[in-house]
């Protein structure tokens, strides 16, 4: 199952750039997640997740284990 990074980013009605800046991520690094050719990091996962008010689990469904972060 691919990340819904993108599919969540235009639903918001947010472009690349807009949610690079709310999230403090690099551009490229968004469009690199959106095209699965790099997997998300714990804390990149958690600021996409919370620019765009959505888990981490429902953005990376896939990547479940790794960017949930264990208390």
């Amino acid at each position: 199952m691919p990340n819904r990074l993108r599919e969540v980013r235009l639903g918001k009605g947010l472009n690349q750039r807009q949610l690079s800046e709310m999230s403090h991520t690099p551009q490229a690094t968004v469009s690199a997640l959106e095209r699965d050719a790099i997997r998300p990091w714990p804390a990149v996962a958690a600021r996409l997740s919370g620019a765009l008010c959505v888990s981490s689990e429902q953005l990376f469904p896939e990547d479940r284990e790794r960017v949930v972060s264990k208390n």
